[in-house]
């Protein structure tokens, strides 16, 4: 037994049924020798019984060294927290993988093609059989032309007769079936695959199975994914759909890009381990909107308007709110926030946002951006003692997201999360790891929540939103003031496409998500493991009896830990392998809130909330008249685009705005010459015609 990525490897030799003729003295040595060997044999083997008896996972069963498809299901097993064990299938340990097979632990079992010469099939079906549980799912996979047809007929009771390829030079796409508990979110969603040729089944004209996932072209569309039942038994048919062979632990393209490639395991992984795998335990979803601050209105933004449709469309509203303007707010605004908690919120907007203000350490000091993230909490203190609407400690930088230790700095002053169009600090390569790409938080940077967002300046894809949700994930969208130019509802068929493949979808303020930035998994013995990706989460218990929840954090960055609460009072907790541990018992229908709070020292009265600088005044006056009142116009707002697209520095907006103004002024200075010369000429041709 040998460790490999992850997964415990079993291999048996296809040598070990030599026979040795007992005879003689020699025979007698050879005959205890084996019966020495094979009580070891048993020995081992019940050993291994017994620790597959305690975990739950997956049996995989292989026919020669480790396949494509095998990263992929590994990948799929540590996604979703389970074990993931490897059995090397020959014709020597038939009844070994057999043994594997029936351990009560195993939630599923699948089996590579090419491995199913080694294996009686109707055996196989009969291991798969729980007296108790009826029978767990099987998936064959990798299924190419090449396959035994009578085999492919036996394991989907007829209603597969083979398989061929397809080839398309327009490129294919997937698109998902309705299965009943396994597409779920994913139902007639179609996204692209890379590459152009992959295997398909060959059905008969009445098959009963069903197809979860088609391949499709300009011309046609195939089966390359199905799901047969024989009776009580789940059999999942996944043709091969890496012909390159091409391994995919990493990813360069997009979210969807890469979902697509390991979509078929992923789906099956999750049906088969349910409760058992790593799940959210709800579907969250917000919208932000940065940079306004409390007036009515906000350029084309009308929060009155804009509530009218939150309350038509069901979707909350963050405002992404610049601390520079905390005593800026009006009257009617704030009443309009403090009456509707569960449509508006309030998150931080940097602090002054004259540009890129958390940006390189050449620019701008590490002690000065440092400085800046505790005036914006001071200034936050100001804004929520002056009007009464509480904010979430939660950062969204001005333009891109900061250097690595910025967000080490926000850990260290109890600031809850980070939002920005990337998740990957701007002086750091981003991670190509595939588990990075399928969730919208990591705690790679010191252990701190950085969570990326989507932009509804471009249209936000089917697929993007399906696959988050199928895979449990919050959906963070942002925008500018400049989306309601279209008109108020702007936002409202995104907000209908979300609730419309999750019906479920709570729309909550950012830091309501953060307090929910965690999955669960059921144990064996009935409680649950949690994995949290925030330093301050919320556990509830809707499961229906009191459980223990054992908690665990990345905790990473040298930060020192000045207190762990639970509920406000102080709780023992265990920190080791850069993992912070803590056993929670949570009441049936109770909630029970973690605080880990980090030392620093931060004193919010010297700092001051006060606008001590012209230049910043200045520019945010330019910001105003911007977002308000340029923006009304047609020409306004393509200015504003281009100033957006090209990310200008304020110092170059102003130096083409000085440009424009001193050639105007000389434009017009020169007309004015112009007509000056020829009214004095005509003046004096006049007296001269009269005479």
């Amino acid at each position: 037994m040998m460790d490999t990525t992850g997964s415990r490897v079993l291999l048996l030799s296809s040598h070990t049924r030599r026979r040795f003729p007992i005879t003689g003295q020699a025979g007698c040595y050879r005959f205890i020798y084996r019966l020495i060997c094979t009580m070891c044999a048993v020995f081992v083997l019940t050993f291994t019984a017994s620790s597959w008896c305690f975990s739950s996972g997956i049996v995989l069963i292989r026919s020669a060294d480790p396949s494509p498809e095998q990263r992929e299901l590994e990948f799929a097993a540590r996604f979703y927290g389970v074990n993931l064990e490897v059995v090397t299938a020959s014709d020597s340990n038939k009844a070994f993988v057999l043994g594997a097979i029936r351990q009560d632990a195993n939630l599923a079992v699948a089996i590579e093609a090419g491995a199913l010469n080694d294996i009686n099939p109707k055996a196989l079906l009969q291991a798969l059989h729980r007296e108790r549980a009826g029978s767990i799912p099987l998936l064959v996979f990798a299924i190419t032309p090449d396959v035994d047809q009578v085999l492919l007929r036996q394991l989907s009771g007829g209603a597969v007769t083979g398989s061929g390829y397809i080839k398309s030079l327009s490129g294919l796409h997937y698109v998902v079936g309705r299965v009943a508990g396994l597409t779920q979110q994913l139902t007639n969603v179609d996204f692209p695959i890379s590459g152009n040729h992959i295997s398909y089944f060959y059905r008969t004209e009445h098959s009963h199975a069903q197809v979860i996932i088609s391949a499709r072209d300009n011309h046609q569309a195939v089966p390359i994914f199905l799901e047969a039942d024989l009776g009580q038994q789940k059999v999942f048919l996944l043709c091969n759909t890496l012909p390159n062979n091409r391994i995919t632990d990493t990813i360069s393209e997009s979210m969807e890009a890469g979902f697509a490639k390991i979509a078929p395991v992923m789906m099956f992984v999750k049906f088969s381990a349910g409760e058992r795998g790593w799940h959210a335990l709800h579907h969250y979803a917000n919208l932000t909107i940065d940079d306004p601050w409390l007036r009515e209105p906000y350029g084309n933004l009308s929060y009155v308007g804009l509530l009218e449709e939150m309350e038509k469309h069901e979707f909350h509203t963050t405002i992404a709110f610049i601390p520079w303007n905390y005593d800026r707010s009006q009257a009617d605004v704030v009443s309009l926030f403090r009456n509707h908690p569960n449509r508006f919120s309030i998150a931080i907007h940097g602090d002054n946002h004259d540009h890129k203000e958390f940006t390189d350490y050449r620019s701008k000091s590490l002690t000065a951006q440092v400085d800046d993230l505790k005036q914006a909490l001071s200034r936050m203190e100001s804004f929520q003692k002056l009007t009464g609407i509480p904010y979430d400690k939660v950062m969204i930088f001005p333009h891109s997201i900061a250097p690595k230790e910025m967000l080490g700095a926000l850990k260290t002053y109890n600031y809850s999360a980070t939002v920005n169009s990337s998740n990957v600090p701007q002086n750091i390569t981003r991670p190509t790891n595939m588990s990075e790409a399928l969730r919208p938080v990591t705690l790679l940077f010191d252990g701190f929540p950085s969570i990326s967002r989507y932009s509804t300046a471009v249209q936000v894809p089917e697929a993007y939103v399906a696959i988050n949700q199928f895979l449990g994930n919050p959906l963070f969208f942002y925008d500018h003031s400049e989306l309601f130019s279209q008109g108020i509802g702007a936002f409202d068929p995104v907000a209908d496409e979300v609730n419309r493949l999750e019906p479920a979808t709570e729309w909550r303020s950012l830091g309501e998500i953060v307090r929910h930035l965690y999955v669960v998994k059921l144990r064996n013995d009935s409680n649950y493991d949690v994995q949290s990706f925030s330093s301050n989460i919320c556990l509830e218990n809707g499961i229906g009896r009191s459980s223990i929840f054992y908690v665990q954090k990345q905790e990473t960055g040298g930060q020192t830990i000045a207190s762990v609460t639970v509920d406000g009072i102080t709780y023992p907790y265990s920190f080791q392998k850069g993992q912070i541990s803590l056993d929670i018992p949570v009441p049936l229908g109770g909630t029970r809130c973690i605080s880990i709070q980090y030392a620093n020292d931060l004193e919010l009265d010297p700092i001051g909330p006060k606008h001590d600088s012209i230049v910043v005044y200045l520019l945010r006056m330019g910001s105003d008249f911007r977002d308000i009142y340029l923006a009304k116009s047609s020409a306004g707002l393509v200015a504003i685009h281009f100033y957006n697209k090209h990310g200008l520095k304020p110092a170059k907006v102003i130096g083409y705005l000085v440009i424009f103004l001193t050639t105007l002024i000389y434009a017009c200075f020169r007309l004015w010459i112009s007509v000056k010369k020829r009214f004095l000429s005509n003046h004096q041709i006049s007296p001269s015609l009269t005479n």
